[in-house]
């Protein structure tokens, strides 16, 4: 299991932070519901399992993008092993202004394996953010997502260097553009929604109710 976690891969990073983001979770559905109890308001289940999924993400994406680096290896080798090989390191970010395809179209690098997952991975770890964001929180427009899309890319990069990792442009890009194709989801599901309803304009689908985007 320990091998599996720190193997570098896509699952191994999802198996680190997972657990963290279950009792993230766990913990904000038990003070939720209990809160709710208390008021005498009636339970929305598929609202609150929505709160729930969106928590766990968060929790989930925060582990991953703001955390030093070998955080994960190292507190998963203490765990597991009762000792860790790595150490937890808050300095030695670097910048990267120059995307890599630019680079690659230039000769300065090749675009390996490696390379095309965390590419890829940049824009599948934002997509459910994408997705999320208008499903939670109603009246959500298309130009706050917008702003959503370059904002908080643009936030988490300017945080790495300062925890020992990247201001990468490739990652700003591939965020943005994950955050995006949520939300275009987000409208095809609606649209769907209101084919099949019969109706003529954009179904709500969001968890609070209200209008729609």
């Amino acid at each position: 299991m320990y091998q599996l976690i720190n193997a570098g891969t896509v699952l191994g990073m999802f198996l680190q932070v997972a657990p963290a983001a279950g009792l993230a979770g766990l913990c904000y559905a038990v003070v939720r519901l209990a809160r709710l109890r208390t008021r005498g308001v009636q339970i929305r289940w598929s609202k609150e399992a929505l709160r729930v999924v969106f928590v766990c993400y968060l929790t989930g994406l925060a582990g991953l993008v703001l955390t030093p680096r070998n955080f994960w290896s190292h507190l998963w080798g203490l765990i597991c092993l009762g000792y860790s090989g790595t150490e937890i390191q808050f300095s030695g970010g670097s910048i990267q202004l120059v995307p890599a395809f630019v680079r690659w179209l230039s000769g300065q690098t090749t675009l390996g394996s490696w390379v095309k997952t965390m590419l890829v991975g940049n824009v599948l770890m934002f997509v459910p953010m994408g997705l999320l964001v208008p499903l939670v929180f109603c009246r959500v427009t298309a130009k706050k997502m917008l702003r959503l899309a370059v904002i908080l890319p643009l936030a988490v990069e300017a945080v790495q260097p300062w925890i020992g990792r990247s201001f990468d442009l490739d990652d700003i890009i591939g965020n943005l553009l994950g955050i995006l194709l949520g939300f275009a989801l987000y409208c095809l599901a609606g649209k769907a929604a209101a084919k099949r309803k019969g109706k003529g304009q954009k179904s709500n689908i969001c968890a609070d109710g209200g209008e729609g985007v």
